[in-house]
């Protein structure tokens, strides 16, 4: 989540999309018993991994199901067949969703004629609301069952944003407690499953092995304090906000090379699969850049500098103390500006959510420069009291994300599409 609106979600809304509803006539398809066939649909990075994982499991249970998928990457190496490739259509801003509009709606009509062709068991639509959302009453129609895993809005605690899922689908599966509360009062058969994050990440006490062996395999010195540099993967995030975590680097850098340094700084860019060589020109060459190791970098670093997004959750779970920064282009911050988004949404770092206040600092923005980075890094480095602080904190987000459920995310999610399906 950046600190701009859902542009995509405004882009669609004022399109007129003729002669689709005409793709969806067919009488409702009978049900089969098993092997099922399934469509998962997930829209950004961590929606394709979430998806991903959880499609590993349904295999793992079902081993003669069909699952098809509209994502990312991660669907794809999990062996899914692919209906259609969604990287880089998670953006922030109307003008971000203008330009990907066209596209989106190819990827629409695509996944319309695949259900007037195919016989789809169930669908499981993760987040992307702007464009699950619209498939919904489609699904209906063709009499699909639903599970929505991670319901549109799932962190938002009050007002009716995300509810509108209520009557078209058939079970919940969602990150948040209060998300299940308040999608059960509209009518959906919601149950808070836990987050995902807390299956594959974990803290490192500083004594760990595991924790040594991930600082050598990320080249740090001995005796370094590793700073873990996460810029994001789409381009408008790189070209806004990846340069100024590389001059605030230079200016850290700088600092510790006067004669009064008492600390060696090492930093190391995390970005997912496929974007080391987009972001690698926005920094220097001592600069390590790595992909698809973010969980890596955050159980092994001191601190972190973490786009707005997932990944300040990932950094919550792996007690890694953070600074959370968002950029964009000079209309998207007056989009921000003028429709009145720092009120209406006053908190964009997700574990600042969870806790309704403050927990870790947020650089949005004006704000988001590399004097300012480098200072509030330097401060996080030096502040024992203020780590304590956000240690408790984190804590208190784990507990808030399902550390003390008694099943995972995923499994839980893949049984409750058994219920769905099989009744058991």
């Amino acid at each position: 989540m950046g600190f701009g609106v859902s542009g995509l979600d405004e882009a669609l809304a004022a399109t007129e999309i003729q002669n689709e509803h005409s793709l969806l006539t067919a009488t409702t398809q009978t049900r089969y018993p098993k092997p099922q066939t399934l469509l998962l649909i997930a829209g950004d990075v961590s929606g394709d991994i979430n998806l991903a994982r959880l499609a590993c499991e349904v295999g793992r249970r079902h081993p003669d199901w069909t699952l098809w998928a509209v994502g990312g990457p991660h669907l794809r190496a999990a062996g899914l067949k692919m209906l259609g490739d969604s990287s880089g259509y998670g953006v922030i801003g109307f003008a971000s969703a203008l330009s990907i509009l066209p596209r989106v709606l190819r990827l629409r009509r695509r996944v319309l004629r695949f259900l007037r062709s195919h016989r789809i068991d169930a669908a499981v639509l993760c987040d992307w609301g702007a464009f699950n959302g619209r498939l919904l009453p489609y699904l209906e129609e063709r009499g699909i069952p639903v599970l929505y895993y991670f319901p549109p809005r799932s962190w938002q605690k009050t007002g009716d944003g995300g509810l509108g899922i209520a009557p078209f689908v058939s079970r919940v599966a969602t990150p948040f407690e209060w998300s299940a509360k308040r999608l059960n009062e509209a009518g959906c058969g919601a149950e808070w499953i836990g987050h995902p994050l807390l299956e594959t990440v974990r803290p490192l006490p500083p004594d760990s092995p595991k924790r040594a062996q991930l600082r050598r395999e990320l080249d740090v010195p001995d005796g370094a304090k590793l700073i873990v540099l996460m810029p994001g993967s789409r381009d408008l995030e790189l070209k806004y906000i990846a340069p100024h975590l590389a001059q605030a680097a230079r200016l850290l850098h700088a600092k510790q090379e006067k004669p009064t340094a008492r600390e060696v700084l090492h930093f190391v860019v995390a970005v997912p699969r496929g974007a080391a060589q987009r972001a690698r020109r926005y920094f220097p060459a001592r600069i390590k850049i790595v992909e698809g190791r973010a969980t890596d970098g955050l159980m092994a670093c001191d601190d972190a500098v973490v786009k707005s997004g997932t990944s300040t959750l990932e950094a919550a779970v792996a007690c890694a103390p953070q600074v959370v920064v968002y950029d964009g282009p000079k209309l998207m911050r007056a989009q921000y500006r003028l429709t009145g988004m720092r009120r209406k949404v006053p908190l964009v770092a997700m574990p600042n959510i969870i806790l309704e206040r403050e927990a870790v600092p947020e650089l949005l923005g004006d704000d988001c420069r590399a004097e300012t980075i480098a200072r509030e890094l330097s401060q996080l480095l030096s502040d024992n009291d203020k780590r304590a602080r956000i240690s408790n904190d984190y804590s208190a987000v784990r507990r808030a994300l399902g550390e003390d459920l008694p099943f995972s995310a995923t499994g839980r999610t893949a049984q409750m599409l058994d219920e769905m399906l099989c009744g058991n």
